[in-house]
């Protein structure tokens, strides 16, 4: 019922650090483009790992195209 008290899979974790950093770099691109390159830049290592560890959380666009 309630996920409180769960522990979150790595994976899980990895994938939701992955989200937020690509939105953010989205938001913060037309302010400060060398700020956005380099949240950019920590949220492609997030995914080079969960892809490494095979996960299926995340679908990369170049995937389904």
């Amino acid at each position: 019922m309630f996920r409180i008290f769960e522990n979150k899979s790595r994976e899980e974790r990895l994938c939701e650090k992955y989200s937020r950093l690509m939105q953010r770099s989205y938001k913060i691109a037309l302010i400060d483009k060398e700020k956005s390159d380099r949240l950019n830049y920590r949220a492609r290592k997030i995914l080079a790992e969960l892809k490494r560890m095979k996960c299926d959380l995340v679908e990369t666009r170049s995937e389904t195209a």
